[in-house]
């Protein structure tokens, strides 16, 4: 997964208690472009590994204090510098000596007097085997961490064959061993599911991460699995390795599709008999049954009034119960903003007639026309409009909508009130379904806490994202992206 170096470079312990040793030795090193510490003795060098983590040492074997042997064996038996090379510097010829530097750890030997072309091609060799050694520490503890995980794991070559899976990543795609695994081609090990986004589309995407959903339809229960797909690249920028971490989902998926269902019954109970009331009251209004007498006028038309609340909440739990994350389009018609941006604030104005609401609408000349599903950014757009006017607080109730074009020609679009803003810790619950914000719940406030949840839903369903800024009395603005007709199609 790494690189070979181009160039091998470090720092080098030097231990030695003679100094004109030490010296020459510096000398030599660092003309090579080498960084060099000294210790002299047993307990400083084993002091100076500590403070500087050199990349090899040259280790005399007769020291003061403590002798290279002893140094050795406890360099070795520390896990932090046991892979720290080691060349045991020493004008004793004896074989037996050599063998006891070899079991205390030794990786070479270099004697006394030295070769300065027979130094410098050791200290090279034993830092490149440094550098593969400490790799394969690394992935030896990259695989044994990554087995414990509950997310599972793949990654692959440049070419998209398997190098790394973990046993939970195996777990999860029905795979029945993880060494089998290894050089696979993606595709084939992920042949069983349905990839959004599509596999090919992956494979060209530019973005380093990109968020993947994984369906098994056929499988006895349906297995959801979702997570990221992340590029990791060379140097050129080509496709270097890729690396797949992903969840199991199917029991959040399934908890969904129960409260859809239950919502969906729910409110289709509830709208059948409110259409019939509705029909009846406005008749009734209209003097359809005779003359209303005076006394009832003003209860007739509140109760009219309030049907047609309750009948716009109940719409608005249907459109919710409604979507779901593989139905909602993503690409949509092209709509012109403004047109639609007039025509809700209309509809929004009409459920408020004793609000006082200055409108104002801030679209640049030229704005690129929107390419999303129009009935779906309608409903973004009622929601964010209504919010702003029903929790506005006060009567003199001001709305700016504006849009400009950002990054990648999508077009950004906010929604600022005069409310009285967001506080700082209500930031987290502000997209959550069936939450109003409000110290207390008093009723007073109409609604189910829906359409900020399904607005994010929405939003995110064409690629966009939804936001807002607030500081406490003075407003809020809401700000979410949708793609222009000149957006890169995703």
């Amino acid at each position: 997964m790494a690189e070979t170096p181009q160039h091998v470079g470090g720092k080098i312990l030097i231990v030695d208690d003679y100094a004109a040793n030490v010296k020459l030795l510096e000398r030599n090193l660092q003309a090579a472009g080498y960084e060099t510490v000294s210790a002299w003795d047993g307990e400083e060098a084993l002091r100076k590994v500590q403070a500087e983590r050199p990349d090899l040492i040259l280790l005399d074997i007769m020291l003061p204090k403590i002798d290279g042997f002893e140094v050795c064996r406890r360099l070795r038996a520390d896990e932090t510098t046991a892979v720290i090379p080691i060349i045991m510097i020493t004008a004793l010829k004896d074989t037996e000596d050599r063998i006891r530097g070899l079991e205390a750890g030794g990786d070479d030997f270099l004697s006394k007097p030295f070769d300065r072309g027979e130094l410098l091609a050791r200290v090279k060799g034993l830092l490149q085997v440094k550098y593969y050694r400490s790799m394969l520490a690394e992935r030896e503890k990259f695989h044994a961490v990554i087995q414990d995980l509950s997310h599972g794991i793949v990654i692959t070559d440049g070419q998209w064959r398997v190098q790394t899976i973990s046993r939970r990543a195996a777990e999860l795609l029905g795979l029945q061993e993880v060494e089998g695994q290894i050089g696979r081609g993606l595709a084939e090990l992920l042949e069983k599911f349905q990839v959004e986004p599509a596999l090919d589309a992956l494979r060209q995407a530019l973005t380093r991460s990109v968020t993947v959903e994984l369906t098994q339809e056929d499988a006895h229960p349906p297995r959801y699995l979702a997570g990221r797909y992340t590029r990791i690249e060379g140097s050129r920028g080509e496709l270097y390795n890729a690396a797949l971490v992903f969840r199991d989902i199917t029991e959040m998926r399934q908890k969904e599709k129960l409260k859809r269902d239950f919502l969906a019954m729910f409110s289709h109970k509830l709208k059948h008999p409110l259409t019939s009331v509705s029909v009846r009251l406005d008749m009734m209004d209209q003097g359809k049954y005779g003359p209303v007498p005076p006394a009832m006028a003003d209860a007739l038309r509140i109760a009219v009034a309030k049907i047609r609340e309750l009948s716009d909440l109940i719409e608005k739990v249907l459109a919710y119960a409604a979507l779901t994350a593989t139905e909602l389009e993503r690409a949509g018609q092209l709509v012109t903003l403004g047109d639609l941006v007039e025509r809700t604030r209309d509809r929004v104005a009409q459920r408020y007639p004793d609000r006082q609401v200055q409108w104002s609408v801030n679209l640049p000349p030229g704005l690129p026309r929107t390419r999303a599903p129009e009935e779906l950014l309608s409903i973004v757009l009622d929601n964010l409009l209504d919010n702003a006017v029903k929790f506005a607080g006060r009567k003199d109730v001001c709305v700016e909508v504006s849009a400009r074009e950002a990054e990648d020609r999508v077009l950004r679009v906010a929604v600022h009130d005069n409310g009285p803003g967001i506080r700082p810790q209500d930031r987290d619950q502000v997209f959550s379904d069936f939450t109003q914000l409000e110290d207390t719940f008093t009723g007073n406030i109409t609604g189910v806490g829906l359409g900020l949840a399904t607005a994010k839903r929405l939003v995110e369903s064409w690629g966009g994202q939804i936001d807002f800024e607030s500081v406490p009395g003075q407003g809020a603005t809401f700000l979410f992206t949708v793609p222009s007709e000149f957006s890169p199609v995703r």
